[in-house]
């Protein structure tokens, strides 16, 4: 009788197999040995760069929805992934950071879960910093100017909070449509100028009842903003992403400017990574 010395199929594939996922090699992002920033990214790190090397300069990013003013919808312009909008076209678009009050405690879940996670004795992570305030913003005409002053005292003590006294002047604002997320964004870069405090009476007020989660080098913000009762008696629900220390960012742009090691780059996709990750988590109401 013939011997028959062949194995079956299966017995003859299975270490193959093995083998596949053994010899995996660990490969170069590319052939220069760099990972790309993305387009977007990228213009977003030179926007930013432009002014973060001002005095008390303020760089946030808030989520919303981009809307057309002749149709007061969200804009379709027939943009398949993440799109930054031309200053020139904005005449024709508003931004909306408010949103629905279920958003926002969706929101509210999700940072408040993170924050339960990162307290755990075994997490080996960043642990996220939490605080509650609420406080009110009085706002004071600058004479012979369109401008105002902002006081915000907390509401607890009545006391003005530290650098409770501002000019805050606008700079540069840089809008983001993201077609396939529930929410878009703005990037806007301002000045909180310190300012001593006003005699006058203010000319409008607001109350904020906020939610500060710190983490990675980046503030975010949960507040539920409501005017004065009689004058402005609706109730704002915003979500917003702030470099917690905008100094550390302008000296690390300062070492890319001088080629030195920098983690300027990482900074800002850091930044985008969170930005990008809560819109994804939005609801889609």
């Amino acid at each position: 009788m013939e011997t028959n010395n062949k194995r079956p199929a299966e017995e003859i594939e299975a270490p193959a197999a093995k083998r596949q996922h053994t010899n995996v090699i660990s490969r170069e992002p590319s052939i220069f040995g760099i990972k790309a920033v993305d387009d977007v990214t990228k213009y977003i790190a030179d926007f930013i760069a432009e002014h973060c090397q001002l005095e008390n300069v303020e760089i946030e990013a808030k989520l919303g929805v981009l809307i057309e003013k002749r149709t007061n919808q969200r804009i379709n312009m027939g943009a398949l992934s993440e799109t930054i909008i031309h200053p020139d076209y904005m005449r024709q678009y508003r931004f909306e950071s408010n949103m629905p009050l279920e958003q926002h405690r969706h929101f509210n879940k999700i940072l408040n879960e993170m924050v339960n996670k990162t307290q755990a004795r075994e997490y080996r992570g960043e642990r996220i910093k939490y605080k509650h305030t609420i406080e009110t913003d009085k706002f004071h005409e600058i004479p012979n100017t369109r401008k105002k002053l902002r006081v915000t005292t907390d509401q607890a003590t009545g006391k003005i909070v530290p650098n409770g006294i501002i000019e805050k002047v606008r700079v540069a604002d840089l809008n983001i449509h993201a077609p396939n997320q529930a929410l878009d964004f703005r990037i806007s870069i301002n000045q909180e100028q310190p300012r001593s405090k006003p005699n006058s009476n203010p000319v409008f007020e607001r109350n904020k009842d906020r939610i500060s989660y710190q983490h990675g080098g980046i503030a975010f913000d949960l507040t539920q903003v409501k005017g004065a009762a009689d004058k402005d008696p609706d109730v704002r629900h915003e979500l917003e992403l702030e470099f917690a220390d905008s100094n550390t960012l302008a000296k690390e742009k300062s070492k890319h400017d001088r080629k030195e090691p920098s983690h300027y780059t990482q900074m800002i996709e850091i930044f985008m990574n969170n930005i990008r990750l809560l819109s994804r988590n939005a609801l889609k109401l």
